[in-house]
């Protein structure tokens, strides 16, 4: 039996043997076409020869799709048969999260042959990637101009005007969109970049979560919020200050200071960098979690090839713009400071504050973290998640009762008795008063 021939879409191999040639016709067609077949137990002319099939062959092969294939892309593993009764395997793989890599290298589809990239060649496909998505600022949003967010856009073009990045005050929103470029070629809706900046139809999705642990076991809050980018980025900052701890300084003056574990400026400059950095029509959404140790901030999109944060933080190097409408209005509306100054700053104030950083390029996406100073102790005293769940129940109420807290975390009695003993070992807390009429002290650590 014969299938045909290979194409830019179609690859074949004689056996799974050849799994890492396979991968990387995937990354190729992926990157050229978005989609196509790979078949094992077929001959380059398309004749079936057959295949062996275990009991484990299928699932080795999504697994090393999965693995070894960055970032992931849908795909199907079939086994088939030929008129003659051979066994053969089909797989269909599709995807637009492009470029994909294969163990870390990156294929182009030419005629039947898979070329790996050089890095001028990969730098310059992602300059034109970049290209092609800017332009999904003007496309149309379908989004009516009456359903723009006018105290938002008056609110943040009067901010403007004080600060002098924009020379003119508030008019109406039909003539500040204009100026600003918002307005969709047919005039009388909003294009993309002025939907995710201002419309009022919450079009963008920010999920939220605080964690018991440093995983992802058991959460303790979570929040699904709809907006604009304003309203993403005051709610994402609000939502992690309110969520980690806060350090008390006495320096003998007349009120006592407090600020939050990791710095507030740092936290609002990465906030800021995941939504102008973002890619708008990505299947995922932007994230931020809140764990025992550490907040990460996530972003749909990715940090372009070949430089790292420091980059542009330490060597200055010129700022790179996937959405340059939307850069500018939140440049000009005082979100951002200066261009291509953001790492700078959160890296600046990050080791002022003595807080660990790290970041990365994920499957689908850029991924920052901030590992907590105060937060770490937990992790360092190896507190289980009951003992955790205890100590932020008594936080939020240091005048429970053990049976109040029982029912607030679902234990029981003697298991909250338990992890407050602990945490009395650990000097988390000390009883004040009596068991009746006295509270719970939450020690500094």
């Amino acid at each position: 039996m014969n299938i045909g021939k290979e194409n830019e879409i179609i690859e074949f191999k004689k056996t799974t043997a050849e799994i890492k040639e396979g991968l990387q016709s995937i990354s190729a067609i992926l990157n050229k076409h978005q989609k196509g077949y790979l078949y094992f137990g077929v001959r380059d002319n398309g004749d079936v020869i057959g295949q062996d099939i275990g009991k484990e062959t299928l699932r080795d092969i999504s697994k090393a799709i999965r693995s070894r294939l960055k970032p992931e892309c849908e795909f199907e593993v079939n086994e088939k048969s030929s008129d003659d009764g051979r066994t053969f395997i089909e797989v269909y793989f599709s995807g637009n999260r492009v470029p994909y890599s294969a163990d870390g290298k990156y294929f182009i589809r030419f005629s039947d042959e898979d070329k790996q990239m050089t890095n001028q060649e990969l730098d310059k496909y992602f300059q034109d990637l970049k290209k092609d998505y800017s332009s999904w600022e003007k496309d149309d949003s379908n989004v009516s101009l009456n359903d723009v967010d006018e105290k938002v856009l008056r609110d943040e073009v009067n901010r403007g005007f004080s600060n002098k990045r924009i020379p003119f005050e508030y008019s109406d929103s039909i003539d500040i969109l204009k100026k600003f470029g918002l307005i969709s070629a047919s005039k009388d809706t909003l294009n993309n970049a002025g939907n995710v900046l201002f419309s009022k139809n919450k079009p963008i999705l920010l999920k939220l979560a605080t964690f018991a642990t440093d995983t992802k076991d058991t959460f303790l809050k979570l929040e699904h919020f709809e907006g604009n980018i304003y309203e993403c980025i005051e709610q994402a900052l609000t939502y992690i200050l309110s969520s980690i701890e806060w350090k008390i300084i006495l320096d003998g003056s007349a009120q006592r200071k407090e600020y939050p574990e990791i710095p507030q400026k740092a936290l609002r400059e990465i906030i800021v960098n995941a939504f102008c950095h973002a890619k708008y029509d990505s299947n995922t959404a932007f994230e931020i979690n809140v764990f025992r140790d550490r907040v990460t901030i996530y972003s749909p999109g990715f940090f372009p090839n070949g430089y790292t944060p420091e980059d542009f933080a330490i060597k200055h190097e010129e700022p790179i713009m996937l959405n340059p409408k939307i850069i500018n209005v939140l440049f000009k509306t005082c979100e951002i400071e200066s261009f291509g100054y953001g790492f700078d700053n959160a890296f600046k104030e990050c080791k002022l504050a003595k807080v660990k950083y790290e970041y990365e390029n994920t499957k689908s996406g850029f991924k920052f973290t901030f590992y907590r100073p105060l937060g770490q102790k937990y992790v360092q005293d190896q507190m289980t998640k009951t003992e955790t769940k205890v100590l932020l129940a008594i936080k939020k109420n240091n005048y429970a009762r053990i049976s109040e807290i029982a029912k607030a975390i679902e234990k029981s009695d003697k298991t909250v008795s338990r992890a407050i003993k602990k945490l009395k070992e650990l000097k988390y807390i000390e009883r004040v008063g009596d068991d009746y009429n006295g509270y719970w002290k939450v020690l500094e650590k």
